[in-house]
């Protein structure tokens, strides 16, 4: 489930990893290699609905 913050959906890294069907340690190594950009919202790290896109677009 989402979080929608200022009309803009956000993910956190269990859902995008579920999404993705990888593991949210495969998340977090995406994250720190740069590859999907996010955001520290507060504790959890957060990654937009758009920069996921941009990530799938470009993984193709």
């Amino acid at each position: 489930m989402s979080t929608i913050i200022e009309g803009i959906k956000f993910y956190t890294i269990p859902e995008t990893a579920e999404a993705l069907q990888v593991t949210p340690q495969t998340i977090r190594a995406y994250i720190k290699k740069g590859r999907i950009k996010s955001q520290r919202i507060g504790r959890p790290i957060l990654i937009t609905e758009n920069n996921l896109k941009e990530f799938l677009k470009v993984s193709r």
